[in-house]
């Protein structure tokens, strides 16, 4: 077996009532809690952590409309030092926990928090930061448990990920996703098994390889039972965990490559031709990806499509079955758009693909 190592950084809780726990973390303290544009407002984390604060003699002050920004992490940072800060809590998807975790982390390496540890090679990992609880409300990105931070900065069209960043708590309620719309629900499930499977695929320990497969067949269970019943609680908790552990680093522990998170590269591009959000980006490109690199790892990925829903043989045939199952979802599996060779030559993006098999890939994935 391959020499692997477990990290063991965030306290996962899954809770349908956080009520208690809340009021544990903030008691008595001056607590900054970060969120989007208002969505905490209509699936009641925001009513919960006021109230939390409140009843423990604790003071809340807010960051809202926050994002990877730069802007916005450098504005909360200011808050948390003018206010003297003891706890931070970030609510939402990806971006807000991102920002979350770089305002506790800014708090005390802030003269050169972007040029270091944003674009530059200093590691975060272990170095003080703000006591810190992630709360998603869109699950998918993984983010509350992983050690990932990406922040953008429009001022200089520049982004950046600060890679060594952890919550002490990462605290999972489900109820907290009911005010998802169907397609955004679906898109919580489906993007977290392509998460999954990037950390599954090609891993030769059979423990950890298992536990992924599992993962990944619970997951699409539970994207399928939601088309139904929506407010299946139980649902959302299996998609909220998946999403935990597909960052967790318990998962791909006999990986020899790391070609499957290649897709987190090529991601990119129809984030810049055609204006794509993240979750369309992945769950698009993602069959398309695996037909591709299938030239490289044919047995690797047969073996996964086969352990993982059923298919059997030609990888091209499996990946068709994949858009097809992704479609039926409610999920749109195309883009839309002009793009060329060159337009995707001049996208930075560091993959073991050559160019004209990312070219390949965005073409396939074209209405």
């Amino acid at each position: 077996m391959k020499d692997f190592q477990l990290r063991n950084d965030t306290k996962l809780l899954l809770r349908n009532d956080p009520i208690t726990d809340l009021k544990k973390f903030t008691a008595e303290k001056k607590v900054m809690f970060v969120y989007g544009s208002g969505s905490v407002k209509r699936n009641d984390c925001y009513d919960d952590v006021n109230k939390a604060v409140s009843s423990s003699n604790g003071k809340l002050y807010e960051l809202g409309n926050a994002s990877r920004e730069f802007s916005d992490i450098e504005k909360g940072i200011r808050l948390v030092k003018e206010h003297q800060i003891d706890l931070v809590i970030g609510a939402g998807g990806a971006s807000v926990m991102d920002a979350a975790k770089l305002v506790a982390f800014g708090a005390y390496h802030s003269e050169n928090l972007w040029d270091d540890y944003v674009k530059g090679e200093k590691d975060p990992y272990g170095l003080e930061k703000m006591p810190l609880v992630l709360i998603p409300t869109y699950p998918s990105s993984g983010s509350e448990y992983g050690l990932g931070a990406v922040a953008a900065d429009a001022r200089t069209d520049d982004f950046g990920t600060a890679y060594g960043i952890v919550a002490d708590i990462a605290l999972l309620v489900p109820k907290y996703s009911l005010s998802l719309g169907a397609e955004m629900t679906t898109y919580t499930g489906l993007v977290t098994l392509v998460q999954l499977s990037a950390s599954t695929i090609g891993d030769k320990n059979p423990v950890s390889y298992d536990i992924g497969i599992s993962l990944i067949r619970n997951v699409l269970k539970a994207t399928k039972q939601l088309q139904d019943n929506p407010d299946d609680l139980d649902a959302r908790g299996v998609i909220l965990y998946g999403a935990s552990i597909s960052t967790s680093g318990s998962l791909g522990l006999g990986k020899e490559e790391n070609y499957a998170y290649d897709i987190y590269q090529i991601e990119f591009v129809p984030e810049v031709l055609f204006d794509s959000s993240y979750r369309k980006a992945l769950t698009t490109l993602f069959p398309r990806f695996l037909k591709v690199m299938a030239k490289y790892h044919t047995k690797d990925i047969q073996d996964y499509y086969k352990d993982a829903f059923g298919y059997e043989g030609n990888v091209t045939e499996s990946a068709k079955k994949m858009v097809a199952l992704f479609s039926e979802l409610g999920i749109d599996m195309y883009f839309d758009g002009e793009f060329s060779a060159e337009s995707i030559e001049q996208i930075p993006i560091a993959s073991v693909l050559k160019q004209e098999e990312i070219l390949d890939i965005v073409t396939d994935s074209m209405r």
